[in-house]
């Protein structure tokens, strides 16, 4: 009987829209509404399980535009230097990787990478944002790897300010995650209050020269040969997603020739 009762509403309803001009027009003036907003709302939702593919997309792209970067880079070096090898032209490589577990609520942080070995991935690579110096590869697996967080107290890089080239050690201290200790930078640096830090280029050659650390937020005398300084840190460890590993092809022949000499130091 429910059946035959809404047939019935259904034709009635129909025959209401068909010989009514003023009903038939507003029957079609709020289905069109209905539909319109129907379909914005499944564009809208299209749109959003779209975005993974087009960030993965995007990281792709800005790890090409990196590598093209820096090979021009050190073209540049290289025509204005002929004592720079040709091999150091294609010397650091970037792939992209996403950031799939992060802590930072530890003095000992670490965050966990959606590549490994099979990709290309290995210990000791060195791990940047989009905006700044990241970390250093740990450990590695076939699918996965475990990256250092320079959120990490028992981590440090060696760095530089860009404008006076004053080499110090940068290191967290585990108290605010946006800020980290920029140390044994001598007294006798003139440096202010927003100079820019960035990578020597000297820690195991793990970083090209120049990447972003990070900016001077505070300058104090600690009393004897150094400044106490403060860095607020370029990148946001709370909100990392794509990254960027960097390979140095040329770190095995360095490392190698550099052996025998670190082991006397030790």
């Amino acid at each position: 009987m429910f059946l035959v009762f809404l047939c019935l509403e259904l034709f009635c309803l129909g025959c209401i829209v068909r010989y009514n001009p003023y009903q038939g027009a507003a029957y079609f003036s709020t289905s069109k509404n209905i539909v319109g907003n129907v379909l914005e709302v499944d564009k809208s939702i299209t749109e959003y399980f779209n975005l993974t593919k087009i960030n993965a997309q995007l990281a792709h792209d800005n790890a090409v535009l990196k590598n093209q970067l820096s090979q021009e880079i050190q073209k540049n070096a290289l025509n204005q230097d002929t004592s720079v090898s040709i091999l150091k032209v294609k010397q650091f490589e970037y792939s992209v990787a996403r950031v799939i577990n992060n802590n930072t609520l530890y003095s000992n942080n670490f965050f966990t990478l959606d590549k490994g070995t099979r990709d290309g991935l290995a210990v000791g690579m060195g791990v940047i944002s989009p905006n700044g110096v990241a970390g250093q590869i740990k450990a590695c697996s076939e699918n996965f790897s475990t990256v250092i967080s320079v959120l990490n107290t028992k981590w440090s890089i060696s760095a530089r300010i860009k404008n006076t080239k004053a080499d110090g050690i940068v290191q967290w201290d585990g108290n605010d995650r946006s800020i980290v200790q920029f140390t044994n930078v001598g007294r006798h640096h003139k440096l202010k209050v927003g100079d820019t830090i960035v990578t020597s280029g000297y820690k195991e050659t793990l970083f090209p020269e120049g990447l972003l650390i990070g900016t001077v937020k505070s300058i104090e005398e600690e009393g004897g040969a150094y400044w106490n300084i403060d860095v607020k840190l370029a990148t946001d460890y709370t909100a990392m997603d794509y990254v960027f590993v960097i390979k140095n092809n040329l770190k095995v022949e360095k490392d190698s020739l550099e052996a025998p000499f670190i082991k006397d130091i030790k």
